[in-house]
This record gives structure tokens, C-alpha cells and sequence, in this order.
């Protein structure tokens, strides 16, 4: 089989469209404009942990005292995305941030179910397992999608949801994407600097923060494992291309915030409000200026929001 222009040129776009998470590098005193300048990334994540049961091994980062608070990334991305929200929110709540299986340091197998249901089971179990009962979901892009439909799952366990640009417009998504992942070695190949530099630039509005670092930090968690990150990508795909949403999250009673940018390149915002308009108890909050990783463009500002709706909620 031979990738052709038109085959790299519609990975990219897919991936473009379906939100990747991306691992950036910047100072802190330009991300956090409210708070203390912190000059290395090192010290603004936690200590990784691990949660094992039924042959899965998911990685996650906690910090901090009081009601849970548990952040979901979205779709190729990790934990490190979140890095900025935790010294904001620590303080004043226990912030769980987890690798969803076929991401980051979490479990990477292709042949597991990525779909709705079965990431938002495992998902459940692995807070279980530590110790985690009823937190407030805060998820972006497909983990917006994840965490609302874990409100529909389990509504008494998650009764409270913060969806940063929720990726629940399955028709985005073509059908025959997740057939990529047979292609794994090719796909691999165009997956370079360059490429990857056209990535971040989608999903940040600031362009100042696409820097060769940031590249070089989006392109690790792909490189050196045999092809198993890409083809997990691409079997996790078949997520976001559910059929059942949004229409299947139509009357749940979460309390939810949905928070838009106008600068998003990949969610938009005809699929925000349709969202909306399928959610009773949903408020929508338009950032006049943020893209698509809004905790990464404003995370002072995604901060303050958060506990304003918290406070709100109680």
C-alpha cells in the first residue's frame, strides 16, 4: 500500500478536526499572568502514579486537598495539557488528571474498544480504584465528549460537567477514518516536524507558543513504540465518529458548562449550540478570544471560570 499526497493530506485535516491534544512548552509567566512565574514545566505537573486492574495500566497526576476535581484531555493528547490549571486549582480542590487508555503513558492497544462506553466504564473504575467518587468532570474536546457521557451513564456520580469545546458532532468524523490505523507504519511516516507544527498552530489561537519545543513535545508520545500510539489514535477515533451523538445526550440532567472559543479551529460553533440545545441544564460561555486548547491559551481565566460555576453549583 502506497500513502499518497491525498492520504497525507487528509490525516492531517483529520487530525486537525478531531481536536488533538497537544504537549506544549512555554513559560509559566506568560500562561499564568495571575500567578507566581514558575521558569521549568517540571514542577507544575505532579508525580505520575499508576491504577492496574483487568490487564489495563492508566497513568494519572493528583495534587491538592478537598472536593475532587478530575480533568480528561482530548484526543491525542495527555495529562501535560492540564500542567497550567493545576497550581490554579490545587489549592483549593484534590485535581485528578488521567491519561485515557490509548493515550500518553496509559495502556496503548489497538485492539481494545475505545468507544463511548467503554472509556467511560474504564474511566470510572480507575477513580473508583483510587478513591474517587463524585467529582466535578472537566473534560476538552473528546473528553468533553467522555465526560458528558459519563453523566448519562452514571448521572447520581457525575452530576456536574465542565466541557471545553465537547467533540460531540460524530459527522465530522468519516466513517472509514478508523481504517487508517491498517496503514499504522505509513501514517507514522508523516507524522514529522512539520506536519506537527501545522497541528499546534490549529490548536492554540496564541501562535507565539508554537515553538520548536512544543513540536518536539507533541511528537514524543508517538515516537519510539512500535507504531502502538498512532494506531491506538486511530482506533479512538471511532469515538468521536458515534452515531448516537449528540442526540443520545438530549435531556440529561447534568449541570453543564460549555465553554467555546471564538479562535477554534476544530469544534464549531454549530455544533456547540446544537449541543446546548439538546441539554436542559446547560449554560454556555463564549471566550472572545480563545482557541480550541482554551486552558492552555487563558488558564487564568479557564481557573476563575471553573470555580465561579462550582461555586454556583453547590
Amino acid at each position: 500500500m502506497i500513502l499518497d499526497a491525498w492520504a497525507i493530506g487528509l490525516l492531517v485535516l483529520v487530525l486537525a478536526l478531531i481536536g488533538v491534544g497537544v504537549w506544549l512548552y512555554l513559560k509559566a509567566k506568560r500562561a499564568l499572568p495571575h500567578a507566581q512565574a514558575i521558569e521549568t514545566v517540571d514542577v507544575l505537573i505532579p508525580d505520575s502514579r499508576f491504577v492496574e486492574f483487568d490487564g489495563t495500566r492508566i497513568h494519572y497526576v493528583q495534587a491538592g486537598d478537598g472536593p475532587d476535581i478530575v480533568l480528561l484531555h482530548g484526543i491525542g493528547a495527555s495529562v501535560f495539557v492540564w500542567r497550567f490549571l493545576f497550581p490554579l486549582l490545587q489549592t483549593r480542590f484534590r485535581v485528578t488528571a488521567f491519561d485515557i487508555p490509548g493515550f500518553g503513558q496509559s495502556s496503548k492497544d489497538a485492539r481494545r474498544d475505545y468507544g463511548l462506553d467503554a472509556q467511560s466504564q474504564v474511566l470510572a473504575r480507575a477513580m473508583t480504584e483510587i478513591g474517587i467518587d463524585k467529582p466535578i468532570l472537566v473534560g476538552s474536546s473528546m473528553g468533553g465528549a467522555i465526560s458528558l457521557w459519563m453523566s448519562k451513564l452514571f448521572p447520581e456520580r457525575f452530576p456536574r460537567v465542565i466541557a471545553l469545546a465537547p467533540a460531540t458532532e460524530s459527522s465530522m468524523i468519516p466513517a472509514h477514518v478508523r481504517h487508517f490505523a491498517l496503514a499504522t507504519p505509513l501514517l507514522r511516516r508523516a507524522l514529522n516536524r512539520r506536519t506537527m507544527k501545522q497541528l499546534v498552530s490549529r490548536v492554540v489561537a496564541r501562535q507565539s507558543l508554537v515553538t520548536d519545543d512544543v513540536v518536539e513535545a507533541y511528537l514524543k508520545p508517538f515516537m519510539n513504540d512500535q507504531g502502538l500510539g498512532v494506531r491506538a489514535f486511530w482506533s479512538a477515533t471511532s469515538l468521536l465518529a458515534d452515531r448516537r451523538l449528540p442526540s443520545a445526550l438530549a435531556g440529561i440532567g447534568t449541570r453543564v458548562l460549555i465553554i467555546h472559543g471564538t479562535r477554534d479551529l476544530m469544534v464549531s460553533r454549530r455544533s456547540i449550540h446544537r449541543l446546548v440545545g439538546l441539554l436542559p441544564n446547560a449554560t454556555l460561555l463564549i471566550h472572545a478570544d480563545g482557541g480550541h486548547h482554551i486552558m492552555e491559551d487563558e488558564p487564568a481565566w479557564t481557573a476563575r471560570t471553573l470555580l465561579e460555576f462550582i461555586k454556583s453549583t453547590q
